[in-house]
């Protein structure tokens, strides 16, 4: 995320995009807290969020983000260890979500799974318009939460659909860097890195 700049000519706030740094959990399938906050890290997802940690342990983040889900919140635990002073934020809007938001012709949905779906790309949006609206142009924030989630709300952040979107994959415990910019454009400038991990941990 930190990039080389020439001093005499080193960007401005304003001309600074928001930066946003996307953390899918590390792999889960452990021991459930209960059935509404899902199974907890396996061991192989303790030693995921511990090397991500460590990966992202000298970046600056101004806020962070999490789901309450137990994989996300103790992954994130793991990245907050580095970042002590910095505020973060549980919030359920960044909660998995089915894969109904970017699946072009997925098939119909009963009227209960309708519900559910719409309350999913209600988070989904609200979400993205938190974000742009409460940070600023030059912060950079972290998004520690789940792979549906991210493809679902990387082309809302670009003002684009994602059901007509590339559809990424996200590794457990991937970084990806969305900058975005007062325009409403969005550039992702790293997808689906997970070279903090040896090739036998990659799940």
């Amino acid at each position: 995320m930190t990039k080389p700049e020439d001093k005499e000519h080193a960007p401005t706030k304003k001309e600074l995009p928001l930066t946003i740094v996307f953390v899918r959990h590390a792999q889960a399938g452990g021991e459930k807290v209960n059935d509404e906050l899902g199974p907890l890290l396996t061991k192989l997802g303790e030693q995921q969020a511990a090397l991500v940690a460590e990966r992202l342990s000298t970046e600056h983040f101004t806020h962070a983000y999490t789901s309450d889900f137990s994989r996300a919140f103790d992954t994130a635990k793991a990245i907050l260890k580095f970042h002590p002073a910095t505020p973060y934020t549980v919030n359920v809007d960044v909660r998995e979500v089915h894969h109904f938001h970017f699946v072009k012709n997925a098939p119909k949905q009963k009227d209960e799974m309708k519900k559910v779906v719409e309350h999913e790309w209600k988070a989904v949006q609200n979400f993205a318009a938190h974000v742009r609206k409460t940070h600023s142009m030059g912060e950079v924030v972290l998004v520690v939460t789940h792979g549906n989630f991210i493809r679902s709300v990387l082309p809302v952040l670009g003002n684009r659909n994602p059901k007509e979107s590339i559809l990424l994959d996200f590794g457990n415990s991937s970084v990806s860097v969305l900058d975005v910019w007062p325009s409403g454009e969005a550039v992702l400038r790293l997808g689906n890195c997970m070279k903090h991990l040896p090739s036998k941990m990659i799940t």
